[in-house]
């Protein structure tokens, strides 16, 4: 049950106090005043709220007599319990025509407050739910289900994962991103700079995701797709790893979706790591920056064609000449060979993904 705090107390003396002349008390349901227009009496019992606690009814003071003043003083009930005392000082004849307006609305706000902390409580629980659905990765059990329908979240519904992260680190704006999200669909915040959105799987997700994704509040963040899946935790997981390939291999596509980046996956998880690590390393060190390294995955991102490689590189397309000559000296790969750029890119692939791991073991 609620509880009349000190907070809502005030709150309700102020309001009333507002409206008639006269100094109101609130009493919790021991007799203790917690609220009042005069800030002295706060703390101290009050023997009419006592009384009227007592008797269930309104009790008129007509003396001071034991911190009671001259007034009225009315049980607040909640759902058929006395939850506190409400006291108005003054000439109990004369005050007690405010008593039943007082009553009325210290009541009404009393309910609004419940039905505010009813919203609060479901929203948490909602929040709550919602998180452990994005990263379980067991078959739902009967608990779970009946929490889900108790918050008519429809669990059968298919749905993808869908990641938006932040590429420099920026909090995404949660409330515009939520403008985007329909019914039956929901947003969870995993930290300020990524957030996963459940959406329905129909035939225009991929333009409501597209449509998402040229948004100017977005314009420093990648956008991953995993697949539909029965468990969406797979999902989220599937579009988690996207988005980390696509930043570690700055792969910046409209729609970055897992199943056309899995043969990438698949690379990054190939045997004889050592062997790929090794030629990415010596065209770092040799070539004295990464300039070679950006310039290799400009050369795959734009199928070898020359013209586009150097408008997005800003350099001369004898520049560009130059630098795919030095990749191919230090590296003794042909660019242009199918074979020789497969080995690169799975080189580019290994060393990008699984560098820091690198890094740390030595």
């Amino acid at each position: 049950m609620i509880q009349l705090n000190k907070q809502l107390a005030q709150d309700i003396v102020n309001k009333m106090m507002e409206v008639i002349p006269y100094n109101v008390n609130i009493m919790n349901s021991e007799g203790v005043i917690i609220g009042s227009g005069d800030s002295t009496r706060i703390g101290k019992i009050h023997e009419g709220a006592v009384k009227a606690i007592s008797l269930k009814k309104l009790v008129m003071i007509y003396k001071d007599k034991g911190g009671a003043k001259p007034g009225v003083n009315m049980p607040i009930y909640f759902k058929g319990e006395i939850m506190g005392v409400i006291g108005i000082s003054g000439e109990p004849d004369i005050v007690k025509q405010f008593a039943s307006i007082v009553k009325a609305t210290a009541t009404l706000l009393i309910n609004q407050e419940y039905m505010f902390s009813e919203q609060r409580s479901r929203e948490q629980l909602k929040d709550e739910l919602l998180y452990q659905w994005a990263f379980l990765i067991d078959k739902y059990d009967e608990d779970f289900i009946k929490r889900a329908a108790e918050l008519n979240i429809d669990l059968t519904i298919p749905r993808k994962a869908v990641i938006i992260s932040s590429k420099r680190f920026e909090n995404i704006k949660i409330d515009k991103v939520r403008t985007y999200i329909e019914q039956k669909e929901y947003i969870i915040r995993i930290n300020p700079e990524e957030v996963v959105l459940l959406l329905k799987d129909d035939k225009i997700l991929n333009y409501r995701i597209k449509q998402i994704y040229k948004e100017d509040f977005l314009k420093n963040s990648v956008i991953g797709v995993g697949t539909n899946n029965a468990i969406i935790s797979k999902s989220v997981q599937e579009a988690l790893k996207c988005v980390e390939i696509i930043k570690k291999l700055d792969f910046s596509m409209e729609l970055n979706e897992y199943n056309k980046i899995i043969p990438i996956d698949a690379l990054s998880n190939v045997p004889y790591k050592e062997k790929y690590f090794n030629i990415i390393k010596k065209l770092q060190e040799e070539g004295k920056g990464s300039d070679l390294i950006e310039t290799l995955i400009c050369f795959i991102k734009n199928n070898g064609e020359i013209n586009s490689i150097a408008k997005e590189l800003h350099i001369h397309r004898n520049s560009l000449n130059y630098r795919i000559r030095k990749i191919q000296d230090i590296t003794g790969k042909n660019l242009r060979n199918y074979t020789d750029l497969l080995e690169l890119f799975t080189a580019l692939v290994v060393f990008k993904l699984d560098k820091s791991d690198k890094s740390k073991s030595q």
